[in-house]
């Protein structure tokens, strides 16, 4: 937790109070997105055991808020058959409000 004061607070003297509620959204995504190991499976650019951030960005750029459900609840419950034959793996310890945050912060992340 005291990592995303400090995440708040330079956001804040960086920014200015016009950008702060965007730029503090997407460093929590990408805080819960580090904490919440799901590199173990996913990279930015390149495909691992997942799909890359930037092409499940980039598959669902036109139907972004409607795909923000849909991906907060893959997070949170798993899911398969979009990628390949990997299924994904539920994170029981996500709550839907953060996968939310959490989808939010992939689906911005087109390249």
């Amino acid at each position: 937790m005291m990592k995303f004061k400090k995440i708040l607070l330079l956001s804040l003297l960086t920014t200015g109070l016009s950008q702060f509620p965007q730029v503090v959204l997407a460093q929590e995504g990408e805080t819960m997105v580090r904490e919440a190991m799901c590199y173990a499976c996913h990279q930015m650019e390149s495909v691992s055991l997942g799909p890359p951030w930037q092409a499940i960005a980039a598959r669902h750029d036109t139907r972004k808020e409607l795909m923000t459900e849909v991906l907060a609840g893959k997070i949170v419950r798993g899911g398969g058959g979009n990628w390949g034959i990997v299924p994904m793996v539920p994170n029981q310890r996500v709550s839907h409000e953060q996968g939310r945050i959490m989808a939010e912060w992939v689906l911005e992340q087109a390249p």
